[in-house]
């Protein structure tokens, strides 16, 4: 068994199947420490959000969520050569969920309904998606 083990590694270090691997694990792991950041700048917290900090830097906050939309929607495709779990579907909410908390922060009328929902929901994938990603090891 372990030499069909050691065929494997070397056949997927040849193909590049390894490196594929890797540089998306680790464009994801990146991208999610810009989404913490993003959490920090703006005082978010899963728990009790203080959309204080949020709202009296709005345009800054507009800004840097087109900053990781811009991002992240190429990492839908890249998150495919993850092997191990379905990393896509779950970088396709967080995209979605991205654009729910800029549009809500860009209409006066959708913030006060949808801002709570939407920043609860984006940390549920976030923390999902971190889940999934510390069971894969680099390769």
């Amino acid at each position: 068994m372990d030499k069909l083990k050691a065929i494997s590694n070397t056949f997927n270090s040849l193909t590049g199947r390894s490196g594929r691997h890797n540089r998306a694990l680790r464009d994801t792991t990146e991208l999610l420490a810009e989404i913490q950041r993003f959490y920090s700048n703006y005082n978010l917290p899963a728990e009790s959000p203080n959309f204080k900090s949020l709202l009296g830097k709005i345009g800054y906050a507009k800004f840097d969520l087109t900053n990781l939309t811009y991002h992240i929607r190429p990492m839908v495709k890249t998150a495919k050569d993850i092997a191990g779990i379905k990393v896509s579907p779950i970088m396709e909410q967080i995209l979605n969920e991205l654009e729910d908390f800029r549009r809500a922060l860009i209409n006066p009328a959708l913030r006060k309904a949808n801002l709570r929902r939407v920043i609860s929901e984006l940390h549920e994938s976030v923390s999902s998606l971190q889940n999934k990603l510390s069971e894969i090891e680099y390769k």
